[in-house]
Order: structure tokens, then sequence, then C-alpha cells
């Protein structure tokens, strides 16, 4: 997908480009906007935008520090990206949209739709970072604290920044590991050589409190139509620890679980999740 760029200024006398795509055209349909998770980018949506292009306007974009983006040494975390969604409606004039976000994007999603629930029609999460099981297991923690040390972190960076860093990163999030193909591998490799990546890859480890929903109060401020799909297996973030604790967020949301898939179930298997989300687009009021 080729898309276009917008300038955008995320602080003071600091702006940058973010590319977006664009599918579809105006209907009587809300418009949809889809945010792509850590380390990822509009393609991981590839098998998705076309199909709800057929009846509405279909939005996706970069976040800033992934994918075709520019990447800065910006302050990397959900409060930014919460901001640049912000800003893309402003600039698309949309005044509504249905809000789609995996992993990271999901957790940027839920903390847009708190501050701005004006702006969203409905939500939808996707494996939904932000929120973790309470037991985690103590060489992880370690790992995670390690890879924030500036020394540590951009060694480690630069050793797995390539292919075989991206296709270690993917083999876990797939039930189906024949599932991550080279082209898929290249996708997620391409963005680790541009120039400023490592800003936004360490960010979450170096500054974890950017990244997380404990600050929100439960449930939010969002009280719209939500509904939540879940990989069976995943296991970064397993369902039956993680969706109680977004049901205290979003107590209103509905619940589905795709078999058979981890942590990408749009990606994995796009014509179930695709049917899910579509039958819940058919019963909302737009």
């Amino acid at each position: 997908m080729q898309g276009n760029f917008l300038d955008w200024t995320y602080s003071e006398n600091a702006h940058a480009h973010f590319r977006y795509v664009a599918l579809g055209k105006p209907s009587s349909h809300t418009p949809m906007l889809f945010i792509h998770g850590y380390g990822a980018m509009i393609e991981h949506w590839k098998h998705n935008l076309h199909i709800f292009a057929k009846q509405r306007q279909v939005f996706a974009i970069d976040l800033l520090g992934f994918g075709e983006s520019e990447k800065p040494n910006a302050l990397y975390g959900l409060p930014l990206w919460a901001e640049q969604i912000r800003f893309f409606l402003q600039i698309q004039q949309l005044e509504k949209v249905v809000l789609v976000g995996h992993s990271m994007g999901g957790a940027t999603c839920v903390w847009f739709a708190h501050h701005y629930p004006e702006g969203l029609e409905s939500l939808v999460l996707v494996d939904a970072s932000g929120i973790f099981p309470d037991e985690i297991n103590p060489l992880e923690k370690l790992l995670y604290r390690a890879v924030g040390s500036p020394i540590i972190g951009e060694a480690m960076f630069s050793l797995f920044a390539n292919a075989f860093g991206a296709r270690q990163s993917l083999v876990p999030t797939y039930y189906d590991v024949s599932k991550v193909t080279d082209e898929l591998v290249e996708q997620f490799a391409k963005p680790l050589r541009s120039s400023g990546a490592m800003y936004a890859y360490l960010a979450p480890s170096r500054y974890p409190e950017r990244f997380m929903l404990n600050a929100l109060p439960r449930p939010c401020n969002f009280k719209g139509r939500t509904l939540i799909i879940w990989g069976r297996y995943d296991m970064a973030f397993p369902p039956e620890k993680i969706l109680p604790k977004f049901k205290e967020l979003l107590p209103q949301a509905q619940e589905v679980i795709i078999e058979k898939t981890r942590h990408c179930p749009h990606d994995e298997d796009p014509h179930t999740f695709n049917a899910v989300l579509a039958d819940f687009l058919a019963t909302a009021s737009d």
C-alpha cells in the first residue's frame, strides 16, 4: 500500500510526517480508522481494510515511529499516539469513527476513547495491550528492564533489528507459524532499518508508564458500543487473565474469542475476524 503523508506538529517546534491510507467512499455508514500494534504498520491490516471499504470510508495510519512514518526522538507512548489520532480526525473532518486498534494500538484507542469519547461511534479492541497479567515471570521482568537501559537496549536493538529478529518476535504471536511468511517478516523488518527506529521500538521498555492504562478510572469515560476480539491462545495477554481487567474499564463491551489464533487474529484468521467485526457493525446504530 502506497498511502499519503501528513505533516504533524506533535510538540512545540517539532513536526514529522506520518503515513495514512484512505479507502472506500463516503456513505451513510460511519467511517472506520484502524490502528496497528507495536512494531507493525498499515500492511498488517491487509486482509481487513478492503473488506470494510466496500460499504464505507476506511482509514489506517502508521503511528509515529513505526511503519513508513517518520521516527523522531519523541515522547512515544499512548498519549502521543492518541493526539495523532485526534489530529488525523480533525484533518479528515471526521466527526465520529469506528476506531479499531490491535495490541498497543488497542491501548492507544482506549486512551483516546477515554479522553475524547465524543469522537467515537464505537470502539473495537483486538488483543489490546496496556494491561498485563498479575503474574509476570521474574526473568521476563529482568529482561524488560535490561532492554530499557540505554547501553544494553541499543546493543540488543542493533542485534535484532533485522529479518531474524523480526521473525523471532512474530513466531510466538501466531498459532499457525506457517502464517509467518517471508513477506510478513520483511514487512516488520523493513521499518527497523529506518533512521531513528530505535527511539520508538525501545520506548516501552524505557518508559513503561507511558504505555499502561493503569491511570484510567474504572470504568473509563467511554460508554459507547464496544467489541473486544481476542485470540484464544494469546500467550502474551491470555484472555482468561486480561479480559476481566478490560471489562472493568469497559463493562459494556461484547467479547468474542477466535479459536486457533494467538495475538494477531485479524491476520491469522481474517475470515472469522472480518465476519465478527461485520456482524458487530451491522447491529450498530450508524
